[in-house]
């Protein structure tokens, strides 16, 4: 069971994600939203993945809130399957098209197997998320939190993006699309929906703005959207790279 420490009335989330460069452990109040604590682990190696993980989960704190839920996040790369076409059983194949594994090295080894995949249903959107996590990794959390719960950071931002355009102003232009963009330090997601439908949703890896540039307008331009029509809402990104997006993409936001 998930409750674990002290008799409080007070619940608590413990979201643990797991990044390209190590864990992140976060532990939240369920009832006024707030963060009460966080500590991250790096990983230097990937040997040495899981004798982090399980120090972390040692750490004395932990003992001391009452967890209710328990996350297992993944950022790590994904792809996106209509609801209507998933199958569970092809969910290797899914990734494996979209993501060939390329020999090198890393905690997020794209040699994976059928146990390392997981999915998350957005029942929103009619979509579902495939990923991937190491099935060892999972099986250290669930040793101490056998009920927790796997999810990814794209699903989270997806989702995120979906009540933000619920939220905009549909315009007149029945033909304008919104384009969502979050800039992370390794990686940039972007969503675009049509009239609060979804059209894509993807991510891609870029470490620097030049290549953050060339990737967001080949999506851009891949997708046939229009530099003066269609919106495109910019999160996390420099002062540099919204002054050169800027330069292409009119309605920026």
């Amino acid at each position: 069971m998930l409750a674990t420490g002290n008799n409080s009335l007070t619940s608590y989330r413990l979201s643990i994600c797991f990044g390209a460069d190590g864990f992140s452990f976060s532990v939240g109040n369920l009832l006024d939203g707030s963060v009460v604590q966080t500590d991250h682990y790096p990983v230097s190696s990937p040997s040495a993945t899981a004798d982090v993980l399980r120090q972390a989960l040692q750490k004395p704190y932990l003992m001391d809130y009452h967890f209710q839920t328990v996350e297992l996040v993944a950022d790590t790369q994904t792809t996106i399957v209509p609801l209507e076409h998933f199958n569970k059983s092809d969910m290797l194949a899914y990734y494996r098209l979209c993501f060939p594994s390329n020999g090198q090295s890393s905690i997020f080894n794209l040699q994976s197997s059928m146990a390392d995949m997981q999915y998350q249903i957005l029942s929103s959107l009619e979509a579902v998320m495939v990923f991937r996590i190491d099935q060892n990794i999972l099986r250290i959390v669930q040793e101490c939190y056998a009920d927790v719960k796997v999810c990814c950071t794209d699903a989270q931002q997806l989702e995120h993006f979906a009540v933000l355009q619920e939220k905009h102003h549909i315009s007149a232009d029945a033909e304008q699309r919104d384009a969502y963009v979050n800039i992370g330090e390794q990686r940039f997601f972007v969503a675009v929906f049509h009239r609060n439908k979804l059209q894509y949703a993807g991510s891609q890896v870029a470490d620097n703005d030049s290549d953050r540039t060339f990737l967001l307008l080949g999506i851009w331009k891949a997708l046939e959207m229009n530099a003066q029509r269609d919106i495109c809402h910019l999160r996390g990104a420099s002062e540099e790279l919204q002054k050169i997006i800027g330069e292409y993409i009119l309605n920026l936001e």
